[in-house]
C-alpha cells in the first residue's frame, strides 16, 4: 500500500520477490497479491514481468492463483501478450480450482486484449463445466465479458442460460450478474427476461439478490418493464437483507431512467 511512495521501487520490488519465495505458503500468497499493485509503478516491467510468469509455475497453487490475477491486471502494460497469454491457457488446466477460477476470471478482466479470442472463448466455455463451483461461478462472470468480443453471441447466450439453472446459487447468482451487466447483447432479449424473471424467485437469497440488482442494470433494454417494476416492488419486501437492499437500489435505478425519459417536467 506503500509502494508508490517508495524511494528505491526496484529494491521493494526485490523485497517482494524474495518474499514470494518464503516457506510459508500464506506469506507467499501475500506477496503475491502486493505484486498486482506494484507491477504498474516499475519501471522495468520486462523483468517484472518475467518475475510474474516464474510465479504462475510456483509450487503452492495459492501462489499460482494470484499470479493468474496479476497477470491480468498487469496485461496491458506487459511486454509480450502472447506469452502471458500462453501462461494464462496453461492455467485454465492447473489441478487447483483456486487457479482454475483466478485464471477464468482474469481471461473475462483481459479479454479485449487477448491474441486468440477464439481459445479464450474456448477455454472459458470449459471452465463453464468444470465440476468445481467457483471455476463455473467466475467462466459465468467471463463469458459475460467476453460477450462484448464476439462476433457469435447465441453461443455464449446459450450457455450463460445453461448457468442459470446451475445446482449451485453460487453459479446461478454470478449468472444473474452477468445477464444484467450484458443484457444489450442478448440475441433474444425475450429469453433473457424470463431467464432474470425467474431468478427473482430463486429459493436462494444470495440468488434474489443479484437477480434484483441484474434487473437495474438491465432496465432500459427488458421487454417487459412493467413486470420487472413489479418483481422489484415485490423483492423490497423480501424477507432477506440483502435482497431488500439490491431491490431498493434498482428501484432508484428504474426511477432515474423513468425521470429521464419524460419531457414534461411537470
Amino acid at each position: 500500500s506503500a509502494f508508490s511512495q517508495v524511494p528505491d521501487k526496484q529494491l521493494a520490488w526485490i523485497d517482494l520477490l524474495a518474499l514470494t519465495k518464503d516457506k510459508d505458503r500464506d506469506v507467499k500468497s501475500y506477496a503475491a497479491s502486493a505484486l498486482i499493485s506494484a507491477f504498474s509503478q516499475l519501471s522495468d516491467k520486462q523483468k517484472a514481468w518475467k518475475d510474474l510468469l516464474r510465479l504462475t509455475s510456483d509450487e503452492y497453487s495459492i501462489v499460482r492463483a494470484k499470479a493468474a490475477l496479476a497477470l491480468g491486471s498487469a496485461f496491458s502494460q506487459v511486454p509480450d501478450k502472447q506469452e502471458t497469454w500462453n501462461n494464462l491457457h496453461g492455467l485454465i488446466g492447473d489441478e487447483y480450482s483456486d487457479v482454475r477460477s483466478n485464471a477464468a476470471y482474469t481471461l473475462g478482466s483481459a479479454f479485449s486484449q487477448l491474441p486468440d479470442k477464439q481459445q479464450a472463448l474456448n477455454d472459458l466455455m470449459k471452465l463453464a463445466g468444470d465440476k468445481e463451483r467457483n471455476v463455473r461461478s467466475e467462466a459465468a462472470y467471463a463469458l459475460g465479458c467476453a460477450l462484448f468480443h464476439i462476433p457469435d453471441k447465441q453461443q455464449v447466450w446459450n450457455e450463460l442460460h445453461r448457468l442459470t439453472n446451475d445446482k449451485e446459487s453460487d453459479v446461478r447468482s454470478s449468472t444473474a450478474l452477468a445477464l444484467g451487466s450484458v443484457f444489450s447483447q442478448a440475441p433474444d432479449k425475450k429469453k433473457a427476461w424470463k431467464d432474470l424473471h425467474r431468478l427473482t424467485n430463486d429459493k436462494e437469497h444470495n440468488v434474489r439478490s443479484r437477480a434484483a440488482y441484474a434487473l437495474g442494470s438491465a432496465y432500459s433494454q427488458l421487454p417487459d418493464k412493467q413486470r420487472g417494476w413489479n418483481n422489484l416492488v415485490r423483492l423490497k419486501s423480501d424477507k432477506d437483507r440483502d435482497v431488500r437492499t439490491s431491490s431498493y437500489y434498482s428501484l432508484g435505478r428504474f426511477s432515474i431512467f423513468k425521470a429521464s425519459q419524460v419531457e414534461n417536467k411537470e
